[in-house]
């Protein structure tokens, strides 16, 4: 069984606990079928798997009883009951539909970059609630699938064709290379390249395959160390092949986990202090200016961030955006490229200046920052 139909498996498993739970006699499976497919979770499925659905539940700690109902002819047929109450961890009914509490179980590490934010409260909440209905072992399980689980914004107006992106998060889960036909912006044509793919991201609502590139033979080429991200839009053909490969060190995880975007620097992260004004701590503290910043209140109503590794490269252009209201207190060296930054675009504005009571006039040339 591959990582998808595990994943499908495992979400039709959770409509059969959220059934069983509900029901008030036993199901037998043509009750389960039916269900199943009111709620456009199966369109078909043989009596056989879906046994093999409700057996399942028996291993992680689920306490199921059999009894013999009446089937729409009449004669005697099998069926099910949860009960609730009984098990490994005294496992109750829920309050709200048990497909979001373990969905929100599978899914729970990949909301970790809202805690400390507004919303982190309602989250914790919620899955909190996790603990009541789903077995350590099942929370196990699903969480083992979690590296072959593609995570992206419904696709819309046919966007994003599902083979192709069933195809790329296969290639990702067996670590076999793929071909992408990519056309990039300064280009019309598409170009073929052949990728390591290592996982697939979703930045500001489009999906990028994250990869390093397997055709740059000179290992010497600081091309074939970077991690290279393809934009899905611009993919029109992404064709896994018979090359296999190892995952790298670091991981893609790790390495977006100290990111702000995917536009990042060559050059190695290092550590940032900010002093953020009073007036922009609510935009600092609610969309965090860095995911691994820490904040420290100060007197005056501004705050202090301290971030252990982040890239110049992005963190230039977002103190630039706050203008006057961020100040970079480390590294000393930004301070003066951001001063010279501000100098270039004041000249900019206001190109001309007074030398000796007459205006001197712009040259035309633009200034040299380092």
């Amino acid at each position: 069984m591959d990582s998808l139909s595990r994943h499908e498996q495992l979400l039709r498993v959770f409509h059969i606990i959220d059934i069983l739970f509900g029901a008030r006699r036993p199901l037998t499976i043509a009750d389960l079928k039916e269900r199943l497919q009111s709620r456009g979770i199966i369109d078909e499925m043989s009596d056989k798997n879906l046994r093999r659905d409700v057996e399942f539940l028996k291993r992680f700690g689920y306490s199921l009883k059999a009894t013999t109902a009446k089937g729409s002819r009449g004669a005697p047929r099998q069926a099910w009951a949860i009960e609730p109450g009984k098990g490994a961890d005294e496992l109750l009914a829920p309050s709200i539909s048990l497909p979001e509490l373990l969905s929100l179980a599978a899914a729970r590490d990949f909301l970790a970059p809202l805690a400390g934010t507004m919303y982190w409260r309602g989250i914790s909440q919620v899955l909190a609630k996790v603990e009541a209905v789903a077995t350590p072992g099942l929370i196990e399980y699903a969480e083992s699938l979690r590296a072959g689980l593609v995570v992206h914004p419904s696709p819309s107006k046919g966007r994003y064709k599902s083979s192709m992106l069933n195809a790329i998060n296969r290639a990702i889960s067996n670590c076999v290379a793929i071909e992408l036909d990519y056309t990039t912006r300064s280009r019309e044509e598409p170009r073929r390249y052949l990728i390591q793919p290592e996982a697939l991201v979703v930045y500001e609502g489009s999906i990028y395959i994250a990869g390093y590139r397997a055709d740059i033979r000179d290992a010497a080429d600081p091309r074939s160390q970077a991690l290279h991200f393809f934009k899905m839009d611009r993919v029109s053909r992404a064709k896994p092949t018979s090359s296999c490969f190892d995952k790298r060190e670091p991981s893609v995880s790790s390495l977006l986990a100290d990111s702000i975007t995917l536009y990042r620097s060559i050059a190695a992260p290092r550590k940032y202090r900010i002093r953020v004004a009073p007036e922009r701590v609510k935009w600092a503290c609610e969309k965090p200016f860095h995911p691994g910043q820490r904040v420290r209140p100060q007197a005056d109503g501004g705050v202090i961030l301290d971030i252990e590794r982040a890239w110049d490269d992005e963190m230039v252009p977002q103190l630039l955006a706050l203008g006057n209201a961020a100040e970079v207190l480390e590294p000393k060296d930004v301070r003066s490229r951001i001063a010279a930054e501000a100098r270039a675009i004041l000249q900019q504005y206001e190109p001309a200046t007074k030398t000796n009571g007459k205006p001197k006039t712009n040259t035309g040339k633009k200034p040299i920052t380092k």
